[in-house]
């Protein structure tokens, strides 16, 4: 992930709000559910934000925390099972 990138849903992701956070589907990954940091990372990913502003957005949720490298984390393994993919680099 590098702060510039632009990131959106794959075809086919879709999610359901559950008690638990959101449960995510699509057809090429078994079922995933998202608890609430995830949650507030994948609202984020619509094809506009920058990984930059996402990064500013959860880090405002949650000052204080290694947020960038963690949001790193997230998107390498969205981007692995093909939930999420590169829109552009601004």
């Amino acid at each position: 992930m590098k702060l510039k990138e632009v990131y959106r849903v794959a075809e086919g992701a879709r999610v359901r709000e559950e008690e638990f956070g959101l449960l995510l589907v699509s057809k090429t990954t078994p079922a995933l559910a998202l608890n609430d940091d995830m949650k507030a990372v994948w609202e984020l990913i619509d094809g506009k934000n920058t990984c930059e502003q996402i990064v500013s957005a959860i880090n405002a949720q949650y000052p204080g925390s290694d947020v960038e490298s963690k949001i790193a984390e997230i998107f390498d393994i969205l981007v692995k099972i093909g939930l999420i993919q590169l829109v552009k680099e601004v």
